[in-house]
């Protein structure tokens, strides 16, 4: 007994084909709402990161920085007034450099923040106003 089989497309309208290009479908979409969930999540990071170091920069600036300076520069006039000695002002001196230390790490701390939100959004120029070193 011999027997010929020949497929009819009459019901067979490519549905694996269609099926197959919706489950891609359905996977790309998926991918790219995990993509941007992924990217608005990286960008509020360093945001926050960028505000919190901002908020650093601010308080050495404004409060820190000019204190050890004002404390190294009484060390060493009282130092060569004879009030202080030379333990007191390396003391004082060693303040200032340890301010001014956590002054430019915040700065670098911002830079990168910063960095990190162009990276994100694909600024290809500094979109972020960084506080200027005023040193």
């Amino acid at each position: 007994m011999l027997g010929v089989s020949v497929p009819l497309p009459l019901f067979d309208r490519n549905q694996g084909n269609l099926l197959e290009a919706l489950k891609r479908e359905d996977k790309a979409r998926d991918e790219l709402q995990a993509l941007n969930v992924r990217l608005s999540t990286e960008v509020l990071q360093a945001r926050e990161r960028l505000a919190s170091v901002r908020g650093e920069i601010d308080i050495l600036q404004r409060e820190v920085l000019p204190g050890a300076k004002s404390a190294y520069d009484a060390a060493t006039v009282g130092f060569g007034y004879g009030k202080f000695n030379y333990l007191e002002v390396l003391d004082a001196q060693r303040t200032n450099f340890a301010a001014k230390s956590q002054y430019l790490k915040a700065l670098a701390d911002a830079h990168r923040a910063a960095a990190d939100m162009d990276r994100v959004i694909g600024a290809s120029e500094s979109t972020t106003t960084l506080p200027a070193n005023k040193e």
